[in-house]
């Protein structure tokens, strides 16, 4: 899959599905940085169900912007190019940055994903 840079991040989109309900989002940042793949509250609370319910949690996260909070939650499917996980925890929260959220190394590691910057792609190991 390509990837795009922009202001010196890589760029990627993914797809998430909630309760039946489904929203694609471009503005993702591969961050290896960060253990859990995050998603931007402003980017999804208008389309999909992700109120807090009972088995979620609530998770501090600790990096260059500070602590945040969010709420871990188990979605239906990520959809990443052509890898798809199912029953998949991800954080919920706000970010200042405008932008969708961050993919994390649980989903990068999960894949088996590759990053090749020269040729500016992502691939699983095994496709």
């Amino acid at each position: 899959m390509k990837l795009t840079m922009t202001s010196g991040l890589l760029i990627s989109s993914l797809e998430i599905t909630h309760k039946g309900k489904s929203k694609i989002l471009n503005g993702m940042i591969i961050d290896t940085g960060s253990a859990h793949t995050w998603i931007n509250l402003d980017a999804v609370e208008d389309e999909l169900d992700i109120a807090p319910e009972d088995g979620d949690q609530i998770v501090t996260s600790f990096g260059i912007g500070g602590r945040d909070v969010a709420n871990r939650k188990r979605v239906d499917q990520i959809q990443f190019g052509s890898f798809s996980l199912e029953n998949f925890q991800v954080d919920f929260g706000l970010l200042d940055l405008d932008i969708d959220g961050l993919i994390g190394l649980d989903l990068l590691t999960e894949g088996g994903f590759v990053i090749n910057l020269a040729k500016m792609e992502l691939h699983q190991e095994n496709g």
